[in-house]
């Protein structure tokens, strides 16, 4: 995604982390590299629910389930890259394939 494309957040969070000499921000990604949000925001929007993560022990690494409407439709493990960011080791075709065998 190019800088042009971020949200302001996103910006704002990356001039902080210059400023303080960290790491690269990048928002939570799958194990292919696709961004979490994008997969969860077409899943909402084709089934028209609500989806989210959730982790009873969220230390790194921790198991975190993929909870729509109340139902737990996948899980995967979530580590952190080098950079400190987070990396869910299941793939989009892998999770979008259990989400869509729960909710057909």
């Amino acid at each position: 995604m190019g800088s042009s494309e971020r949200p302001d957040w996103w910006q704002k969070n990356a001039e902080l982390r210059d400023e303080l000499g960290l790491p690269e921000y990048e928002p939570s990604r799958l194990l292919d590299g696709t961004y979490v949000h994008e997969v969860l925001a077409a899943v909402e929007s084709e089934y028209g629910v609500t989806v989210e993560l959730v982790s009873e022990e969220p230390s790194h690494p921790s198991t975190w389930a993929f909870v729509i409407d109340g139902v737990e439709c996948a899980s995967a493990i979530r580590r952190r890259d080098d950079r400190g960011n987070n990396v869910y080791q299941i793939t989009a075709e892998e999770l979008r394939q259990q989400i869509d065998s729960e909710l057909a």
